[in-house]
């Protein structure tokens, strides 16, 4: 029975080791996770241009960035990161090189909004601003439901918006 015993404690130190190297390795590398608590400068290896998101918030606030390959979603070369990160009120503004042919979904949320309160996002490449969106909240905001600006780009690199199918 002592035998049995040692082979379950050491099955499951194996994997407890094995999932503590995961982490450690995505805490350096960003890849063993698929969501990071502060938004990168940099995604994967980067290449495709610098993109500029702009974000504003009368209220302290949530941006949260997601980058997604747009290979088939069960093709092996497929990645998705989920990045976020808290803000105080004001503006704030994240320079993040990206690769090519990477697109994904850009919000800024406020936490715990009021009557007036703001938010807006814009998305620059080369300069210009390709997406944008802002809101200002003109009744309390009910239970369950949220306050935020969203855009969405198929290609970050180019600034190309998604296609409405």
């Amino acid at each position: 029975m002592s035998g049995l015993l040692k082979r379950a404690a050491m099955t499951i130190l194996g994997v407890a080791v094995m999932l503590g190297f995961w982490t450690v390795k995505g805490w350096f590398t960003d890849e063993a996770s698929a969501s990071l608590s502060h938004i990168p400068q940099k995604v994967w290896d980067g290449g495709g241009g610098t993109v500029v998101f702009e974000v504003e918030s009368s209220d302290p606030a949530r941006v949260s960035i997601s980058f997604e390959t747009n290979d088939a979603v069960n093709s092996e070369d497929h990645k998705f990161l989920e990045s976020w990160e808290k803000v105080g009120a004001g503006a704030h503004t994240f320079s993040i090189e990206v690769p090519s042919s990477v697109g994904g979904t850009a919000e800024i949320s406020a936490e715990n909004p009021k009557i007036g309160s703001r938010v807006r996002i814009a998305v620059r490449v080369d300069g210009r601003i390709v997406a944008e969106d802002f809101s200002t909240l003109t009744e309390p905001l009910q239970p369950g439901y949220g306050f935020f600006a969203q855009v969405h780009l198929e290609d970050y690199a180019s600034g190309k918006l998604e296609e409405d199918d």
